[in-house]
């Protein structure tokens, strides 16, 4: 048989059908691991630093100001083009775009309508959400093309909340529309699947990325500020970025060098199920300087720094942690109208969860924390909730 191609040859953003998405090599395992942490005593976690090559007592965190030279935000803007290129054709009344949280549905969507000057439709407020009213589907009329960056803004998970949505969705997929490009989120698009019934629209979502792609990826994006210092493991004390030459978008193929970023990078990919924009936030938030202001290298930690959610986690606990993932983050009163007991357990249960660093707030809405995802994601797979398809 023929050597398989490498992942680090892949094109870094690849945009294909829903059902062509795949996670990374070792995700399953991964979760084993990951389910392991949750029921490991301290005692366990030390013995596990005790293994680390480099002391992490020895390094403190990045300035925010070198993080966000060596770590700038995502560039979405490549996964619009490649949208772009799948959209071409395309002669559907609606097309989805879908990502997992923070993972730039919305950025891709805006960023694609800019290029091709195609009107955002606006939302409709809460209020009209709230009270069902279908008056907002109106102004949606007579477009010959738009798009909507977020659905997720779109409907409140009640009976009144979900009309409005109900009503578009039917005129846009029969075409009274017009041509719609819809940017969604995958939990959002899960729970629309299941409650309304979207089938026949074709769904395109972010390929996943790979260990090496990843290694490349943010080797790429340290060079724009310049030659960027090493980044080792704590854990190997090998290097675990790709090796780049030239203008920094050159991957030297040096098969050995592959393999020991493959191995560390690899483990991130799996955790994150290749999706780049949680990825990116583990990356921030592992990346170490040493104290000593001689050495330059950077390091970067072993433990995967996410908040685990026991596994006694309660039910109401775990009905918020599933409402906020269907809605792409919601705030306090919100909350409380889309669960089945009251305003006072929803924020009890709430504060319960920022105090363990489980959500946060993002622009008034509290959101699941990027670092904790993988583990709320893992916690209501386990439990047979609906999860999204990504």
């Amino acid at each position: 048989m023929g050597e398989q191609p490498s992942s680090a040859d892949a094109p870094l953003w690849a945009v294909v059908e829903l059902d062509q998405f795949r996670t990374p090599e070792q995700t399953q395992a991964s979760q084993w691991r990951r389910s392991l942490r949750s029921v490991s005593t301290w005692l366990g976690g030390k013995n596990n630093a005790e293994q680390q090559v480099k002391d992490e007592s020895e390094l403190r965190a990045l300035p925010e100001v070198r993080l966000a030279h060596i770590v700038p935000p995502i560039d979405w803007a490549p996964v619009a083009m490649a949208l772009a290129q799948q959209l071409e054709g395309q002669d559907a009344p609606v097309t989805f775009f879908i990502t997992t949280p923070f993972s730039g549905h919305a950025s891709v969507v805006t960023h694609w309508a800019e290029k091709h000057h195609v009107t955002c439709l606006a939302p409709p407020t809460l209020s009209e959400i709230a009270e069902g009213s279908t008056q907002w589907v109106e102004r949606c009329v007579n477009q010959r093309e738009w798009a909507i960056p977020a659905l997720e803004r779109y409907f409140l998970r009640h009976t009144q909340g979900i009309q409005g949505i109900r009503e578009f969705l039917e005129r846009a997929l029969s075409g009274r529309l017009g041509q719609g490009v819809i940017g969604c989120d995958s939990w959002t698009y899960a729970f629309l699947q299941r409650a309304i019934g979207i089938d026949g629209a074709p769904v395109f979502t972010l390929q996943s990325m790979e260990g090496e792609q990843l290694s490349r990826y943010f080797a790429e994006i340290a060079t724009h500020s310049g030659q960027p210092p090493p980044v080792y493991s704590t854990r190997t004390g090998k290097q675990v970025l790709a090796n780049l030459k030239g203008n920094g978008h050159e991957l030297v193929k040096n098969e050995a060098s592959r393999k020991g970023t493959n191995k560390e990078l690899q483990r991130l990919a799996a955790n994150c199920r290749g999706h780049v924009g949680l990825a990116w936030h583990y990356w921030r938030e592992r990346l170490r300087e040493p104290k000593v202001d001689d050495e330059e290298a950077l390091w970067l930690v072993d433990a995967l720094a996410e908040a685990e959610l026991a596994a006694d986690t309660g039910d109401i606990a775990t009905l918020v942690l599933h409402a906020l993932l269907v809605h792409g983050g919601l705030d306090d009163h919100c909350l409380g109208e889309v669960l089945p007991f009251s305003h006072h357990e929803a924020l009890n249960a709430r504060l319960a969860l920022q105090r363990k660093g489980i959500v946060s707030n993002c622009e008034g809405r509290w959101q699941i924390t990027p670092l904790s995802y993988a583990s709320v994601r893992q916690l209501l797979e386990s439990r047979k909730y609906l999860v999204d398809p990504l």
